[in-house]
């Protein structure tokens, strides 16, 4: 199979007051025609970075963009948006579709901003992608009138216009329902099954991710094969296990029983209390302050 999108060496880096921050380290990926692949990683891990790049909605700082076998790093922006019109399909989460048009015409805009295709043309051909998606019925249609689905089925007939060489989706279920991201995820299976498009999901969800016949996984701006070691969770683990975190926990658990048998003595002298239920709660509070004592050598 050929390969559709291939990032080589790409990095990412933004500069501030004060430093700079790396988001993408070294990303070497290729996305072969016909396949889907899902990219998984947590909130901050790189993924939309990643993604953009990927779209050519943001440059590299270094590394090389190749899609369709052309290398479009060097391209000016008004080149970029020329190709990315022709060649790239993007579904976002926010479905990102434009109010006060309907379905139809939400669909046919892509192919109106291409030299390709007049009014007529545009409009046969967004009735038929329409039908694809299952929105036949809705074509004349505003995304008001619309459910969440409906939206991102409309959204993905918007993508699939100019038929690109891939399409970038982000996060395409984050804002479904259960039963409406099992409609996405089954549609985005089909159309490549039986549509032959190649997909590319950024996602969070595994359940997402299942329907992809290839997974790969970013964090910390870097990509792995399969999950990387959950590192921050093994160092939190050991942190719990030691001497000095446990100290620290009975501390804070002394400071707060303290505070809340000062507050029950200030309660019995202002007669707040009853005397029989404070002698009960401080004898119970006393037992446990002291014996937090004793753990910390304090008494």
């Amino acid at each position: 199979m050929s390969e559709v999108l291939k990032l080589i060496s790409v990095k990412k880096a933004y500069e501030f007051r004060g430093g700079t921050i790396e988001v993408l380290k070294s990303i070497n990926l290729s996305v072969k025609s016909g396949e889907i692949l899902a990219v998984m990683g947590p909130s901050g891990s790189g993924k939309s970075t990643l993604l953009n790049i990927a779209g050519t909605l943001d440059k590299p700082t270094s590394g090389r963009v190749i899609i369709g076998g052309v290398d479009v790093t060097e391209f000016s922006e008004d080149e970029l948006a020329s190709f990315r019109s022709i060649h790239i399909g993007f579904v976002f989460q926010s479905y990102n579709l434009l109010r006060n048009f309907t379905a139809l015409e939400n669909t046919m805009i892509p192919m109106l901003l291409t030299d390709l295709y007049n009014v007529s043309e545009a409009r046969e051909r967004a009735f038929e992608l329409l039908k694809i998606v299952g929105l036949s019925n809705h074509a004349y249609k505003f995304p008001s009138q619309l459910s969440g689905g409906q939206q991102q089925r409309v959204a993905i007939a918007r993508a699939l216009a100019n038929d690109p060489d891939i399409v970038l989706m982000d996060e395409p279920t984050g804002n479904l329902d259960l039963s409406s991201a099992a409609k996405i995820m089954s549609l985005v299976k089909w159309l490549n099954e039986v549509y032959g498009q190649t997909f590319m999901v950024v996602t969070h969800n595994a359940e997402l991710a299942s329907v992809a016949s290839r997974v790969v996984y970013i964090r910390d701006g870097r990509l792995f094969d399969k999950p990387p070691e959950r590192l921050l969770e093994k160092k939190l683990v050991e942190e719990m296990k030691s001497e000095k975190y446990a100290d620290e926990l009975r501390r804070a658990q002394l400071k707060l029983l303290e505070v809340k048998a000062s507050s029950l003595r200030r309660l019995m002298r202002e007669g707040k209390i009853r005397p029989k239920a404070f002698k009960r709660e401080i004898e119970l509070l006393e037992s446990r302050i002291n014996g937090l004592k004793r753990l910390l050598g304090l008494s």
